[in-house]
């Protein structure tokens, strides 16, 4: 089992996003294709999102102990190295590259699942839970653009 404090992890998560959207900003600008252009847009979007929801849950939980707050996790792989394994390349097809942001969502439900189950804090079990329901949208939102494409 692996433990750190909640700021720690969601620097780790938030690092991970960082990179997604890095990535797509890099490839939409190569990208001649404006289909793939919109589709590393929507991604860069998706990650923007979640910084900003983390961002304002900090700046509530900033006074009040809970970013400070260490959890366990029983992840059999650390928080880090399940992250840092998505790699979006330009010789990938839409349907590739959205197959690596829904298996990095799919990584993130379950580490948010764990998270979740291994605090008593009921804000933090709030937090985790919301971060859940919003990766499962973005899954949804994904499926359904691909249904479109």
């Amino acid at each position: 089992m692996s433990s750190k404090p909640v700021k720690e992890i969601l620097d780790q998560i938030r690092s991970a996003h960082r990179q997604v959207m890095k990535s797509c900003r890099k490839l939409r600008t190569a990208e001649p294709d404006s289909r793939m252009q919109l589709l590393f847009e929507f991604i860069e979007r998706h990650e923007e999102e979640f910084n900003i929801a983390v961002r304002h849950f900090e700046k509530d939980a900033g006074g009040n102990g809970q970013l400070e707050t260490w959890l366990q996790f029983t992840s059999e792989e650390d928080i880090n190295e399940n992250l840092q394994q998505i790699e979006l390349t330009a010789d990938m097809s839409a349907e590739e590259i959205v197959g690596q942001v829904l298996a990095f969502a799919d990584k993130l439900i379950a580490t948010y699942r764990d998270l979740a189950a291994t605090t008593s804090s009921p804000q933090l079990q709030e937090l985790f839970q919301d971060l859940v329901q919003f990766e499962e949208d973005k899954q949804k939102q994904y499926a359904k653009m691909m249904q479109d494409w």
